[in-house]
């Protein structure tokens, strides 16, 4: 008998690629009702869904979203708290050149939201090396665990390689680094909300990445990759001269003197001299604070209000360091007000 005719090369070819496009189309189908679905149900089971979704099928693309297009992504704040992975640890700097301390510790929630605005924490100590990012550790997995990501970051202090103006283009690059970041963990970090919070020394630094757009070229941390959308200083040291003058006890070492012989570094390295930043700004400070005087927060604000920036102050209970105790209603009325501030929408891509 005759042999059957066999499909030409062509034919069949164009037959895989129509059965290709319906399969597809039928995952494309089932990953966007997935992924509706897990926006509602938030919380760990949505994301898992999705994510176990886009690592099966050959024909799924693997590759993330462009960096401009994670803001348009809607975020749902969820209606209670979310678990949180282990930190991660990644270098901002390179650990040879820096002697280990540029770093960040990224807290991720176990979120149904495909982006997340980002919380940078920077802790104080006086800019000294005598104190690190351990002390924000509770309140990075607390912010983290209402569903917004936490960059903890480390930085050169005095006595370990910082000063100025180390300690401060450390803080900068820290920030800077979140793109990086975020493609490590497959986009997810919105970049157009991204808010700074700093606790004394590290008030200070967040007041300065707050007005960092706005610097000249030869002071550090101008021209920032990643502008912020917002600050939460507490108990922030905005103006370094009149800290000085008042008796502080950890401003010189960070600017390598007194203001008889570096008065114009003092004017340079403080925040309030760099006025309007242009950005939100909140400055929470203890009423007996006898280590920053609240007047540091007052008259920041004041001076930022006078040249039009959107900028407040809220005296709460207690004295250095109110925030400390995470259980207590200071701490979590200024996570209130952090995530508020971070969860707002972006505004026009700048």
């Amino acid at each position: 008998m005759p042999s059957p005719r066999m499909p030409s090369r062509r034919a069949h070819s164009r037959r895989v690629s129509e059965r290709r496009a319906r399969r597809g189309g039928t995952e494309l189908s089932r990953r966007s009702l997935l992924i509706g679905l897990s926006l509602g149900a938030g919380g760990a089971a949505g994301w898992a869904l999705t994510s176990a979704l886009g690592a099966g099928g050959e024909d799924v693309a693997t590759s993330g979203p462009s960096p401009d297009s994670v803001a348009p992504r809607p975020y749902v704040a969820p209606e209670g708290a979310v678990p949180v992975t282990e930190p991660r640890r990644l270098h901002y700097g390179e650990p040879g050149d820096t002697d280990g301390q540029t770093f960040g510790d990224l807290y991720l929630p176990e979120s149904a939201n495909p982006a997340l605005p980002v919380v940078v924490l920077i802790h104080g100590g006086g800019w000294k090396d005598s104190l690190g990012l351990a002390y924000m550790e509770n309140q990075a997995r607390d912010l983290a665990s209402f569903d917004v990501a936490v960059w903890n970051i480390e930085y050169r202090r005095v006595g370990s390689g910082g000063g100025w103006p180390t300690t401060v283009a450390d803080v900068c690059r820290a920030v800077d680094h979140l793109v990086e970041v975020s493609a490590q963990v497959g986009d997810r970090l919105d970049l157009r909300r991204v808010v700074v919070a700093g606790h004394s020394a590290g008030g200070h630094l967040a007041l300065w990445v707050a007005g960092r757009a706005r610097l000249p070229s030869s002071l550090p941390g101008s021209r920032p990759a990643v502008p912020v959308s917002g600050c939460v200083s507490l108990a922030g040291v905005a103006d370094l001269l009149r800290a000085e003058e008042s008796g502080d006890k950890y401003v010189a070492g960070l600017l390598g003197g007194r203001p008889d012989t570096r008065r114009q570094r003092y004017r340079d390295a403080s925040p309030v001299t760099h006025l309007p930043t242009g950005v939100p700004v909140v400055c929470v400070h203890g009423r007996d604070d006898e280590v920053v005087s609240p007047e540091q927060s007052e008259a920041y604000v004041r001076a930022a209000r006078r040249v039009g920036d959107p900028a407040r102050v809220s005296l709460v209970p207690g004295g250095h360091d109110p925030w400390g105790d995470i259980t207590g209603r200071v701490w979590h009325d200024t996570r209130d007000t952090v995530l508020a501030m971070a969860r707002r929408p972006p505004g026009p891509a700048r």
